[in-house]
């Protein structure tokens, strides 16, 4: 299903993904009062619906804010490639006298441009890194710190139109590495799926995403700058905080 998606929005409009198959983020919430903000760009999985003796890929954009809502959990606005809307609840398993930190992120929202609803569920695992405890200061450079992150997703979308094609269940695991923190880093990362192409848009069911994020403000404009983008991804940026706060 969401490889139709991706052929059809690559002929119409040049759009790529249509599933959040990145997650960005390690297993510890962001603490009560504070934000992040990170861009997860990702090669999305080859299609080869538009000529057979070929297969295309796409570069995707997704976007994600997350605000503290208590010491041990946080909430996730992510606009998916310009394409859907996801919400997502980050609730930390492991006390604060641990190796490593374990949480479940629960989200659903909607993606192909209001055509399916998605429902996600990731089991996240990461080094306990002690960063960004309450009340401290934001980071402005990068740091000297690699915090490794990995752990399983899945993912299910359901028809919401008339004639929209089912498809099932994604499922697979991620591995990636945090470099810097929240506010200034950067977070490669590849992730490998079961991810059933529903049309036959290429032959494989395992499909491997590479990826790499882009922790905070400063970090997302310096990126911006040096690839010449324009403001659509901080556009984004605000329309998600904006949608967050109305809600409210």
């Amino acid at each position: 299903m969401h490889h139709r998606c991706a052929a059809a929005l690559a002929l119409l409009a040049g759009v790529t993904a249509c599933i959040p198959y990145t997650v960005g983020s390690t297993a510890r919430p962001v603490s009560v009062g504070d934000h992040s903000t990170t861009m997860s760009t990702f090669v999305m999985p080859s299609f080869g619906r538009l000529d057979s003796t070929r297969s295309f890929s796409n570069i995707a954009v997704d976007l994600e804010r997350r605000w503290g809502v208590d010491p041990r959990s946080d909430v996730g606005v992510r606009i998916t490639s310009g394409s859907g809307m996801v919400v997502n609840y980050k609730r930390l398993l492991t006390g604060p006298d641990v190796r490593a930190d374990v949480a479940i992120m629960p989200g659903a929202g909607f993606v192909n441009l209001g055509q399916h609803a998605h429902f996600e569920l990731t089991l996240l695992a990461s080094r306990h890194d002690g960063s960004r405890a309450s009340g401290s200061a934001r980071d402005s450079t990068m740091r000297r710190m690699v915090v490794p992150y990995g752990g399983l997703r899945v993912m299910q979308v359901v028809p919401l139109a008339e004639g929209a094609v089912r498809d099932q269940p994604t499922a697979g695991g991620f591995f990636g590495m945090r470099i810097g923190s929240t506010d200034f880093g950067l977070s490669p990362e590849i992730g490998v799926f079961y991810d059933h192409s529903a049309l036959d848009v290429r032959k494989r069911n395992v499909v491997i995403v590479p990826a790499i994020s882009a922790h905070g403000d400063r970090m997302i404009q310096f990126i911006r700058e040096m690839f010449g983008m324009g403001r659509g991804i901080l556009s984004l940026r605000d329309a998600a905080t904006d949608g967050a706060a109305a809600g409210k």
